[in-house]
């Protein structure tokens, strides 16, 4: 047996070497990936990878604050470990990230997730509509993490709740208007859906909000989905839409955006009685603010899309518009609508791009854990655009990521962690790193692809064609402590609930034309 080298015998493990807090402190600062590939070196550096669990907390505290745009932070003195491993899993619709068994089992599924997304190619794709339960063009769609559903909505009125498990529609809602001769017919679409907690706000063309609450727990698993509850009239086309705790914000086709209380009331409203009364549901008016007329109004589509951060709304047109206390409150306590209408000032941003048309939009969306935003403007480039203080002249930061994102108008975008999406008139679906890096090449549909849904491990695209497309990164496998796990597709995807059941089974879809590279990983 050959003897080893002096040269090697001197080689001394300085990790091994330091005290555990220095070690711990080193390792701490590196990227994942190379905390994994320090794993491989030797024991004694995997030891220091497997001992160390608090090593995963930076990245993964990270990933979920990128994942709930800093909406949902970790309180100061929870354990920040255990809040992660109990949140997390909860974020997606699919199972892949349920049952960790520690930081770093976590870490290492991520890493495997992210090398699927930066490939570009999904596992598989699927239309949930193959059996056109929606009949007519669909516009919004959104994704349910907690009933594993995707919802979308389309320009008859038809909203249908879709199961990620199974693939089939589980419950449809018509919110199309009874004839009235009378009136004349307002086409009943579908614009846009936003969905917290247990509250999903649905705005429509026919100038109607509606509200639907999460079935009850004596309803089957398999069959939860949204009821109708409640709904209050606005005075114009809703075009978007924000739910913020009760607080419902709707951006409507003349430039008004509206603040209504949507009225939760209690579990109970008549406890001593012994009998259940049903919730009623009493929206009330808070706040209406006018965005003013410019020129060109007959060209200006308003309140295309609206992002609202404390105590800031942003909305945009043919530029981003910033809706501002005049003096915010030095506690930051009040949110905007809690402040008068003259105690509002708006402030507007734009890269003085004249917009050649209708259809040529400008299209928000929050970028990472609310740092900056994510814009697509008219000239058809995307930038993140930062700075957002209470000063009374806004000078926003901006920073191009990307030149030309397609050959038309961004019609809709959505983030994922460490990537952006944009969808488009041209018909295609395209994915972006942070920096703007495109990656692999754009999903094509057969029409104007309308709506954009993202989950950590899949999108979902709706558009003209009349196709609900899923698309899935979830990757086939991953190897945790040496054994290799089985990672359910988006076609059995069990959400975190109640049950105990396994995950559904059903027909497996047809694998995509483009072969999948195969990516190993051996930090085990």
């Amino acid at each position: 047996m050959p003897s080893i080298p002096e040269s090697r015998r001197k080689i001394r493990d300085f990790i091994s070497d330091l005290p555990p807090e220095l070690s711990r402190l080193i390792l701490s600062q590196l990227e994942i990936e190379d905390v994994f590939m320090c794993a491989a070196v030797c024991r004694a550096w995997r030891s220091h990878t497997r001992i160390n669990d608090s090593l995963y907390i930076p990245h993964l505290l990270r990933k979920y604050n990128n994942i709930t745009h800093g909406r949902d932070p970790i309180p100061p003195r929870a354990n920040v470990g255990q809040e992660l491993l109990l949140r997390l899993p909860h974020l997606s619709a699919s199972s892949y990230f349920c049952n960790p068994k520690s930081l770093r089992d976590l870490a290492l599924r991520d890493m495997h997730l992210q090398s699927k997304w930066e490939s570009g190619i999904p596992l598989r794709k699927t239309n949930l509509n193959a059996l056109m339960k929606h009949k007519d063009v669909i516009f919004s769609v959104l994704i349910d993490p907690v009933y594993s559903l995707v919802v979308s909505g389309d320009r008859s009125g038809g909203v249908v709740f879709w199961s990620t498990r199974t693939e089939e529609m589980i419950k449809e809602l018509s919110l199309a208007q009874e004839p009235d001769e009378d009136v004349p017919t307002i086409s009943p679409a579908i614009s846009v859906m936003a969905l917290k907690d247990n509250h999903l706000v649905i705005g429509t063309w026919h100038m109607t909000v509606y509200i639907a609450r999460r079935d009850s727990e004596d309803i089957p698993l398999e069959n939860r989905a949204f009821s109708l509850v409640s709904s209050f009239p606005v005075p114009s086309p809703v075009i978007s839409i924000l739910l913020e705790g009760a607080t419902c914000i709707v951006g409507c086709h003349n430039g008004e955006v509206l603040f209504y209380d949507i009225g939760v009331p209690k579990e109970n409203p008549n406890p001593t009685s012994g009998e259940y009364t049903k919730p009623v549901y009493n929206p009330t008016h808070l706040l209406t603010i006018q965005i003013p007329e410019r020129t060109r109004a007959s060209q200006i589509r308003y309140n295309l899309s609206m992002h609202y951060r404390k105590p800031f709304l942003f909305t945009s047109s043919d530029l981003v518009s910033q809706l501002t206390p005049k003096r915010t409150d030095r506690d930051n306590k009040r949110d905007l609508w809690e402040y008068g209408e003259r105690e509002i000032t708006i402030k507007n941003s734009s890269q003085n791009m004249p917009g050649s048309g209708p259809d040529y939009l400008c299209m928000l969306r929050p970028l990472r854990d609310e740092g900056d935003l994510l814009v697509a403007w008219p000239d058809l480039s995307v930038y993140s655009l930062g700075n957002f203080n209470s000063s009374l002249v806004w000078t926003p930061k901006s920073k191009v990521l990307v030149e030309k994102a397609h050959s038309q108008s961004v019609r809709c975008m959505s983030t994922v962690d460490g990537f952006f999406l944009t969808g488009s008139f041209d018909n295609t679906v395209r994915v972006f790193k942070e920096d703007g890096i495109p990656v692999y090449k754009p999903f094509i549909h057969q029409g104007a692809v309308n709506g954009l849904a993202t989950d950590p491990c899949f999108f979902v695209s709706v558009s003209d064609d009349k196709t609900v497309m899923l698309w899935d990164f979830t990757p086939p496998s991953y190897e945790i402590g040496g054994s290799t796990l089985s990672s359910p597709s988006v076609t059995s995807i069990l959400s975190y609930s109640e049950s105990s059941g396994s995950p559904a089974t059903s027909p497996p879809s047809t694998p995509d034309s483009n072969p999948e590279p195969k990516v190993n990983f051996n930090y085990t």
